[in-house]
């Protein structure tokens, strides 16, 4: 034996003893506690700039810390010095704090009220105090006023008088003003439900209001009690009517509330959707973002205070789709930056006034993922890109002016960003796919200024870990494809495992990461403790890899995604170490419908779990799914050829099916009506239903429920009797 062949086999040897030598992963230690991971602080940037704040657990209260860019750190507040004021009692959490503009202030929630703690003095003062909830407040920037939906309005308060103005008539479920209707939260505004903008001279405010009345509504049943109940939701499916969307605006300043005022409501099929808006630099003007229905025309137009337009700054039109993101910003010298596939990936371009030619300020074979803003002296563009690899994520900056890209993180993984204001410093949450979240604070140049403490959980480092490997393998359409496979600790090359496919597939997103995955990782490496590897790959139509790329689904859904998963599956049967009759998949919403996907469409897999599977896109949403699929007239072929429903009598393979019944985005309709199928083949099938659970079916109790029922599920079908031959 070679020197070099010995070293490696002592050291697979010396690697499985020490993995031995730690605890066995379980379930309950993922799901039944609190995350073994820990949970990282999340930063707050003080909102002159000037410094961050974050909250830290000491002893049974969590303190609110502050820190300037040189490190020097004080103390603001503690949750313990913070009581509802008056015979209530009870004590006020800081989390979902906001700070005021001038930073001597918080605004906290409690019990759907509004309270507003003074910092020098730590007193609290009550703000709301009524049967609804006050949603989605912010303070104007000057810092005088807040504004908030209550009841489907939108209020004013004056926080000197304490007077509350109602700037909206008519809210209800089915008319809401300043806040985004389920559709528009979901699938365009990133689910942010606030419909509402500040002027930046405090003086106005602009908002989206929705009629909702032609909108279906969906029945969201408990039947948990003797007598059921149902709540009706507002939610279009595709080729519904969609709401009837207006952008109105009102002047807000005190004693002229009301007097000036403007309603536009977009009509035609250019204007369905109102994608963005907000004001410009100026405050004598607004501007907003347009789609088309089948959303592959955008504009984006400037307007004066009267509500008439003035401009079409910006036209985009793509054969396929427009991806709207959070890209859009206007300089204080009036010029615009603004995302675009239009090159084949996504990039930065500016357009300065009379708004002709656009200046391209990034180019090259990969994407920006995020606009972060642009120096105080808007000298530099910030940005995050996959520019070293599609598997990662790096903090970057190019001159406004145009000029040399610098990146600005250099460990290798995935560095999650926030942004102070004027880009005076960054939040860093920075991970791979082996290594906890680390909250970093970094500079404007992306040196590191500081790394903030919180509980890792240390137990974690006493379970053995499986090992990821990432690959590329070439796909049927030539593509590189990227897949990742975790091996259990103690690996042993001269077995032969079963493999778990874990897929999303579906557009705009990414599974392939070098990134810690959560809870579902730690699943994973449950699952390669049981001795299976654990396989993904990201087929075409995933995020990160360019236009062309990704509307590779279009029109149709199901078929790219299972070619190239099937290629993947044709690597793995390729390996000594795989028994290629031991090969599940599984899958959570887009990826519970792939998974369905592929086992009424192929014949490889032996088992499978289906988490709140789509399973005909007739089903779900307008925006979503008319993006891709385009209308069902439109597209009859198509909508049949993506359902598994219409193949449900093919079903190859143990199939399990899970579902929440308080699912409000992938209604478990889709799972009755599959199953539905399934009985008229007489298919075996096994289903799990967790009552009144939404898409996430959160709760430790149903999440080690459903995670240990996948998990058994796995060891049934794909684990043989006896373990010989492993």
């Amino acid at each position: 034996m070679g020197a070099r062949k010995l070293c490696a086999v002592l050291g697979l040897a010396l690697f499985a003893t020490a993995a031995l030598a730690k605890e066995k992963l379980t379930l309950e230690a993922i799901f039944a506690g609190e995350p073994l991971e820990g949970v990282p602080p999340r930063v707050t940037f003080l909102p002159d700039g000037s410094g961050y704040a974050w909250l830290q657990t000491q002893g049974e209260t969590k303190v609110l810390v502050a820190a300037d860019w040189s490190g020097n750190r004080r103390e603001l507040v503690r949750e313990a010095e913070l009581r509802v004021p008056g015979d209530e009692g009870g004590e006020l959490s800081l989390t979902g704090l906001q700070f005021s503009p001038d930073g001597k202030k918080l605004l906290l929630a409690s019990q759907g009220d509004l309270f507003l703690v003074e910092l020098a003095g730590k007193t609290v003062r009550r703000l709301t105090r009524t049967p609804e909830e006050e949603e989605l407040p912010s303070f104007s920037p000057d810092g005088r006023k807040l504004a908030f939906v209550r009841g489907g309005d939108l209020y004013l308060l004056d926080l000197d008088s304490g007077d509350q103005t109602r700037l909206t008539q008519g809210g209800s479920e089915t008319h809401l003003s300043g806040k985004l209707d389920w559709v528009y939260t979901e699938e365009l505004y990133n689910r942010d439900s606030k419909a509402y903008a500040w002027s930046p001279d405090s003086r106005f405010l602009l908002y989206l209001t929705f009629e909702l009345q032609n909108v279906p509504a969906y029945p969201l049943v408990d039947l948990a009690s003797t007598h059921p109940s149902v709540t009706w939701l507002r939610y279009p499916k595709a080729g519904d009517p969609n709401a009837t969307v207006c952008l109105e605006g009102q002047k807000v300043v005190e004693r002229e509330v009301s007097t000036w005022r403007f309603q536009l409501c977009p009509s035609g099929p250019s204007w369905e959707y109102v994608a963005r808006f907000g004001w410009l630099p100026d405050a004598q003007g607004f501007w907003a973002l347009f789609l088309d229905r089948s959303q592959q025309k955008s504009e984006l137009v400037t307007f004066g205070l009267d509500g008439k337009p003035k401009q079409v700054v910006l036209r985009e039109q793509d054969e396929a789709w427009i991806n709207v993101e959070d890209d859009t910003l206007w300089t204080r010298s009036g010029s615009l930056l603004f995302g675009s596939e239009r090159s084949g990936f996504r990039h930065l371009f500016r357009l300065d006034p009379p708004f002709t030619t656009p200046v391209q300020l990034t180019a090259g074979n990969w994407e920006v993922t995020e606009l972060l803003g642009t120096s105080a002296d808007e000298r530099f563009v910030y940005f995050v890109a996959t520019e070293a690899s599609p598997l990662e994520r790096h903090l970057y900056r190019v001159p406004l002016a145009g000029g040399k890209l610098e990146r600005l993180t250099r460990d290798p993984g995935t560095h999650t960003l926030r942004a102070a204001p004027g880009c005076r410093g960054f939040f860093d949450l920075y991970s791979t796919v082996s290594k906890l979240p680390e909250p970093r604070v970094l500079r404007p140049d992306g040196t590191l200024l500081a790394v903030l403490a919180y509980d890792k959980g240390a137990k974690l480092e006493n379970y053995a870990l499986g090992q990821v490997e990432f690959l590329t393998l070439r796909g049927p359409s030539g593509d590189t494809l990227y897949a990742s496979l975790l091996k259990p600790a103690d690996f042993d090359p001269g077995k032969r495992y079963p493999v778990v496919v874990y897929v999303y597939g579906g557009p705009h997103a990414q599974v392939v990461r070098d990134a810690w995955g959560g809870r579902t990782a730690l699943f994973h490496h449950f699952l390669a403790s049981e001795g299976f590897l654990v396989f993904s790959l990201d087929n075409r139509g995933s995020a990160a890899r360019g236009r062309a790329f990704e509307r590779a689904l279009l029109r149709r859904f199901g078929e790219r995604e299972l070619e190239d998963q099937l290629a993947g599956v044709q690597w793995l049967s390729q390996q000594p170490f795989v028994d290629s009759t031991r090969i599940g998949i599984w899958g959570w919403s887009y990826g519970g419908f792939l998974t369905l996907y592929a086992l009424t469409h192929s014949q490889v897999f032996a088992a499978g779990a289906a988490v709140a599977p789509v399973t005909d896109w007739r089903l779900y949403d307008t925006i979503y799914t008319e993006r891709y699929l385009k209308l069902p007239a439109e597209n009859p072929q198509g909508y049949e050829a993506s359902s598994p429903i219409a193949a449900a009598a093919k079903l190859s393979g143990a199939l399990l099916i899970a579902h929440g019944t308080g699912d409000d985005n992938v209604h478990w309709q889709n799972t009755l009506n599959f199953v539905g199928q399934l009985v008229k083949a007489q298919k075996p099938y096994t289903l799990h239903l967790y009552p009144n659970k939404d898409h996430g079916i959160p709760g430790k109790d149903e999440r080690l429920h459903l995670f240990s029922a996948i998990a058994r599920h796995f060891r049934t079908y794909l684990v043989p009797k006896s373990s010989a031959g492993r």
